[in-house]
């Protein structure tokens, strides 16, 4: 600690010194981000890094929090739409499906809900967790599956029958204490069951690349980055193992595109790209496919736990 010490310089400094929320190891502040993505605040958002787990958490989360997620956060098909989008999705379905083919599934934070409606129609049993009204009267008019209201999922998840699955698609990054929830999910799998997390990964070559510009960062909805050795530290703490993990999936391959796109614009919330950024996003998107294949050095991963050895 005296060492760390000798590198605080000021106030401000001094207040992002302190322990993970992650893992209880000791932080110094990493970067500063603002809203960009948005635009819904001019606030510098401080964010520190873990020296033992390497993940960063944003230091000073908001009281307004909710504000920074308008309604228009939530983008969510009608019935007729399904069909269209649910394509994107199947490929998240077939990775679970490769260790579990049916059973409870409990997806916490669904979004547009595109995934539960392919998993219900490949045959699991799909109850959402999630905090926002709308999004949960979608889930049960639309959606057509169980949807309890809670902005506390291990709370949750600790009175619910045990899962054969339980999914989070770039939703731990949003928890305020993604550690619980992790423990919650792992007690409430039954032998053999599975845990499906999707994230940001601050080991990516954009983040090292772009830092606080980074699309990903997302400041400040995102509370956490995690990279995914500190997920399966502790994961694997709490009862589960690694079995696959993958950034070239077809949702990895959308968040590079996302994320170069979202770097090359000058003000991404002002609407869609001009046709020459969105070209020269992709054209940069095709030059690093192969650096951001290899490694583990995309945008987002996705990693998939069992419960048990094996």
């Amino acid at each position: 600690m005296a060492a760390l010490a000798d590198k605080v310089d000021s106030p401000a400094r001094r207040a992002d010194v302190g322990d993970c929320p992650f893992c209880d190891g000791l932080c110094e502040l990493g970067f500063e981000a603002w809203d960009r993505n948005r635009e819904l605040s001019a606030e510098r958002f401080r964010y520190r890094h873990c020296s033992a787990c390497g993940a960063f958490s944003l230091v000073d989360v908001p009281d307004d929090l909710g504000r920074f997620y308008p309604s228009s956060y939530y983008d969510l098909p009608a019935a007729e739409e399904l069909d269209r989008v649910a394509p994107g999705e199947v490929h998240k379905v077939a990775m679970i499906a490769e260790h579990a083919a049916s059973g409870r599934l409990v997806e916490i934070g669904p979004g547009a809900g595109v995934f539960a409606y392919c998993a219900r129609r490949a045959g699991f049993d799909v109850t959402a967790i999630e905090m926002d009204t709308r999004t949960c009267m979608h889930m049960r008019e639309i959606i057509g599956v169980e949807a309890i209201e809670s902005a506390d999922p291990a709370g949750v998840l600790a009175g619910m029958p045990p899962s054969r699955v339980i999914a989070m698609w770039h939703v731990v990054e949003h928890l305020a204490n993604p550690a619980a929830v992790l423990e919650a999910a792992a007690a409430n799998l039954e032998p053999g069951g599975v845990l499906a997390v999707a994230t940001p990964n601050p080991n990516s070559l954009q983040f090292r690349l772009m830092g606080g510009r980074w699309a990903h960062v997302d400041a400040p909805r995102h509370l956490f980055l995690l990279p995914l050795d500190a997920v399966t530290r502790h994961a694997e703490h709490a009862g589960l193992r690694q079995a696959a993990v993958t950034t070239s999936d077809p949702s990895g391959r959308h968040w590079n595109r996302f994320g170069w796109e979202y770097g090359m614009r000058r003000r991404p919330a002002q609407g869609n790209a001009p046709a020459p950024i969105g070209l020269a996003s992709l054209a940069l998107t095709l030059a690093l496919r192969p650096m951001e294949h290899t490694g583990l050095r995309g945008a987002a991963y996705t990693a998939i736990f069992v419960k048990g050895g094996g």
